[in-house]
């Protein structure tokens, strides 16, 4: 899948690797909200001491951030997406994603209303991945 930029989110990527010196390896806006992709040896560089970085960029761009650590495992890289939901395992077969979680309640936040967060969940993985559907349990 080839991954095209309009105006805006060029500007955006200018402005973040332009303040906090970190390279961008890609941005896109998902539910009004700016995912910022770098590589996960610079994502405490990006968000600073105390989030003071990520903290001042969000207030000239008035959009929240949110930073993903980019790796080259589909596994590690579905958990940094995930991050503050903790996850037990995530497994991939025949390019088929397995969540597993072990309450109900981080269960439902995955899946999300109307499957919401899981249909987020294969746009994003998609982008870098190959995979064709992804399981919860």
């Amino acid at each position: 899948m080839k991954i095209t930029y309009d105006v805006d989110s060029i500007k955006h990527i200018a402005l973040i690797e332009t303040l906090s010196r970190v390279k961008v390896k890609d941005l896109f806006k998902l539910n009004g909200v700016i995912y910022c992709v770098v590589a996960k040896n610079d994502v405490n560089k990006l968000i600073g001491s105390k989030g003071i970085k990520i903290r001042k960029i969000q207030d000239m761009l008035k959009k929240r951030i949110k930073v993903i650590g980019f790796d080259d495992d589909i596994n590690v890289f579905v958990k940094n997406y995930l991050h503050p939901l903790k996850v037990d395992k995530v497994e991939n077969q025949d390019s088929n994603l397995i969540i597993s979680c072990k309450d109900s309640k981080t269960k439902g936040l995955l899946i999300g209303r109307s499957r919401s967060g899981l249909i987020d969940l294969k746009r994003v993985v998609s982008r870098y991945f190959n995979i064709s559907e992804i399981k919860v349990r």
